[in-house]
């Protein structure tokens, strides 16, 4: 494992998994991914003035616990137009959040609510945000990464825009100071597929969890 500090309060941790364990949740993801109404999905985004009908920039999107919706921006406990509830957090997930905060990023009293799911391809990007959706605006983002090699875009404690490669296999976590940063995902880098993600993704091809607590 190589731990970075890019700016205080957001940290990288490479090869935090290892290759049967980056495996198995590759696996767990497409898996679920697969169900005709809480997997996988390519939803329409908010209108704005220069498209009317913008669509998600990540090639498929999914949830876990609160659904996300890129339409209005809030989270819901059932999907759109549905009856029927997101997938529910695994408590193996819930089980590496403590670990995560425990071993590298101290907070008490941490509760998984939302995990959002991009499986970005080589057309795929996400432009510069902040995640500030969520009625908490203090608790960490928590991230997982598998597959291919992202540049991922980062406010600095100056304000200005930085970049820093995050691998696959790979859990990086952000809050306090830096919960309200900007940040994106850019390119995705050819011949960079982790160690255990071979047999599921490709070339250019990334899954990434970002995990996060929406009320107080």
């Amino acid at each position: 494992m190589q731990i970075l500090k890019p700016r205080p309060d957001f940290i990288i941790v490479k090869d935090y998994f290892t290759p049967v364990q980056a495996s198995k949740w590759i696996e767990l993801i497409l898996k679920k991914g697969t169900d005709p109404v809480r997997g996988f999905s390519h939803p329409d985004l908010k209108p704005n003035r220069f498209h009317p009908t913008p669509k998600y920039p990540v090639k498929n999107f999914m949830c876990m616990g609160f659904y996300w919706n890129p339409l209005n921006y809030s989270y819901l406990k059932y999907l759109p137009d549905h009856t029927s509830k997101p997938w529910p957090i695994p408590a193996s997930l819930r089980g590496f959040c403590s670990s995560v905060l425990e071993t590298y990023f101290p907070w008490n009293k941490y509760s998984p609510e939302t995990v959002l799911v991009n499986y970005y391809d080589s057309k795929s990007a996400m432009g510069l945000h902040v995640d500030k959706d969520e009625q908490d605006h203090k608790s960490p983002v928590i991230g997982m990464s598998f597959g291919s090699t992202c540049r991922f875009f980062y406010e600095n404690e100056n304000g200005l825009i930085s970049d820093v490669k995050i691998p696959g296999n790979s859990v990086y976590v952000f809050g306090k100071s830096a919960r309200l940063m900007r940040h994106g995902v850019g390119t995705l880098y050819s011949n960079t597929l982790s160690a255990g993600s071979e047999q599921y993704l490709k070339n250019k091809e990334r899954i990434s969890l970002t995990i996060r607590q929406v009320y107080h």
